[in-house]
């Protein structure tokens, strides 16, 4: 394939034939839970590479407290902003990793009881030139010149916010976990306020964030972690403050090299309370009827800031006649499609409920409930404690008839817990339930996360289900990064399913498999260079059998491409793939 762009097994008894995949993938966990505590007695070893943000004056800002809140319409003409003392120590990450910015960069931090406050001013020397075209929020945001700030709240150099504004000061948010940001984790909806304007030496812009939208420590003086990006567009230009280099290949996701925000206090915690009720009426009279069909439903969704640590949702009589539609999606493989989660309930702190291989074998996938029945009512509670990150979630369905055939609600359970053991490592643990009138299907499962050497990192995790019948079954998974330099890479992945793996709330992409794959891969960067700026050159491939052994899936990648100053790239890939068929799909 060449392209051109021009834009940036059943088991009775627990040890039958997948026995060994939960033995293995079990002694796999033990050893990463290992190098975790290695890293903790002999911390050189593995963070010999990793940068003390904390210890360099210049990645400290200041945020000052102000009694007369800035009116938030872009332009920063309160004398306030005045006398706060700016952010300027940008530096280049793209197109040359810490050069001098082609454009000057100034931000200044303000606060008061209830909001933080960020004030900008973009210099450009072509204002004309700056690109700007999204009006609808949460729109591509990054097609045009556009900032992000994005705050540690907790400052465990893990998980953060994003808040992104454009040009236009159209809003664009989300939050992730663990150092690692995907699509779905730009469905979280934030509230805060933002506008931009466009002047003759470039662009301002004000922003509000409420203290209620985010989540913080309980200390009078809390810290948090921070940074800040602007994109230049025309100039396929990233600048960032604090300057993340190239090694740490999750750019400004790579929480632990965060600057630290000093200077906040005496913030108001005000307990956060939203009471969305919802009431449906009509009636419909037809010809061929002599009776009224009458339409009536309400229900009510309430969230509640039990601390700024700890949030509580409460549903009942759910309406979701307002979530955003799926994408439309035409489905040429012998596997269920994943459709991502976008109901609002489920969305804030998804990621803490996240456990396995994402998108493949998920053992708590939210699309599970209310999927045949509707959603009676319940409730969850999502937050920090500590070091220790909790998730609680239940939900009952409501009888239905499906297709004359009576099906009867359900309770849909969750306990996550995720406990961190070292600056960058984590292990935790799951629980699901799945319980009605006629029985169950429940999952534990235990899995750890270790990062290291800047890019690297090793995870791992293990889960087994059992339910009424008796039957039980396990699922595994290990995965180790490497990327000790920027300029090369390796990884090895193993994924073993049991063929009776079906955990109530999960999703499992295929079962019955052991899966063995790996990539290396050479990513050279020309930044001397007018016209070329990065080369990436991997060869990968995976391996699938069946837990008997026989062989059912395999194929091989060679990927190529090398991407232009100016924001295109050419690609040549070579792709060889096998797929066994005993059956039609």
């Amino acid at each position: 394939m060449v392209a051109i762009g021009d834009g940036p097994g059943r088991r009775e008894d627990g040890m039958g034939k997948g026995g060994r995949a939960w033995g293995v993938a079990w002694g796999a966990v033990c050893v990463v839970a290992i190098l975790a505590v290695g890293a903790l007695l002999f911390p050189g070893s593995l963070a010999a590479q990793e940068a003390d943000p904390d210890g360099d004056p210049s990645r400290l800002a200041g945020a000052t407290f102000t009694s007369s809140p800035p009116v938030i319409d872009g332009v920063l003409d309160e004398e306030m902003w005045s006398g706060i003392q700016p952010i300027t120590e940008f530096r280049q990450r793209d197109p040359v990793d810490g050069g001098t910015p082609s454009e000057r960069t100034e931000v200044r931090i303000a606060y008061d009881s209830g909001h933080l406050y960020f004030g900008f001013v973009l210099y450009d020397s072509d204002p004309e030139a700056i690109r700007r075209s999204i009006l609808h929020r949460e729109g591509r945001i990054d097609q045009d010149d556009h900032v992000w700030i994005v705050l540690d709240t907790y400052h465990d150099g893990r998980n953060a916010y994003i808040f992104e504004v454009n040009s236009f000061g159209t809003q664009g948010d989300a939050l992730f976990t663990d150092e690692s940001l995907g699509m779905d984790d730009w469905n979280w909806e934030g509230v805060y306020e933002s506008e931009a304007r466009i002047t003759d030496f470039g662009w301002t812009l004000e922003v509000a964030i409420p203290f209620t939208t985010i989540r913080f420590s309980e200390a009078q003086a809390p810290t948090m972690g921070i940074a800040i990006r602007r994109a230049i567009r025309r100039k396929n230009e990233q600048v960032f403050w604090p300057h993340i280099p190239q090694r740490f290949r999750g750019g400004i996701t790579q929480v632990s090299q965060f600057a630290t925000l000093t200077g906040l206090q005496d913030l108001r915690r005000g307990r956060h309370m939203e009471l969305k009720p919802f009431v449906i009426g009509g009636v419909q009279k037809r010809s061929s009827n002599p009776d009224n069909d009458v339409l009536r439903d309400v229900g009510v969704d309430f969230k509640y800031g039990i601390t700024s640590n700890l949030t509580m949702d409460l549903t009942w009589n759910t309406d979701f006649a307002q979530v955003e539609a799926d994408n439309v999606e035409i489905n040429l493989t012998r596997f269920n499609l994943f459709v991502p989660e976008k109901r609002e309930f489920f969305l804030e702190r998804a990621g803490l409920f996240a456990f396995g291989n994402a998108r493949d074998t998920e053992i708590f996938f939210s699309r599970r409930i209310g999927l045949t029945n509707e959603i009676l009512g319940g409730g969850r509670v999502t937050g920090q404690v500590g070091k220790l990150s909790v998730g609680l979630l239940s939900l009952q369905t409501e009888d239905a008839v499906l297709g004359g055939v009576d099906t009867p609600g359900a309770n849909h359970s969750v306990v996550r817990v995720r406990a961190d053991v070292l600056p960058r490592s984590t292990v935790g643990a799951i629980v699901t339930n799945v319980q009605d009138g006629t029985g169950h299907n429940r999952v534990a499962g235990a899995d750890t996360q270790l990062r290291f050497w800047g890019s690297s990192s090793a995870d791992a995790w293990v889960a087994g289900v059992w339910d009424s019948q008796e039957q039980r079954a396990s699922a595994a998974s290990v995965a180790v990064s490497l990327r000790p330099q920027p300029s090369w890479s390796a990884s090895a992945d193993f994924l073993s399913v049991d063929e009776d793996f079906q955990p109530g709330l999960g999703f499992v992409r295929r079962r019955d498999m052991v899966k063995w794959g790996g990539n290396v891969a050479w990513t050279p960067r020309f930044e001397s260079s007018t016209w070329a700026r990065s080369l990436v050159m991997s060869l990968g491939g995976d391996r699938t059998d069946g837990q008997d052994g026989s062989r059912q899936s395999a194929s091989q990648l060679l990927h190529n491409m090398l991407s232009f100053q100016a924001g295109g790239f050419a690609m040549v890939n070579v792709r060889r793939s096998f797929e066994r068929l005993d059956a039609p799909a």
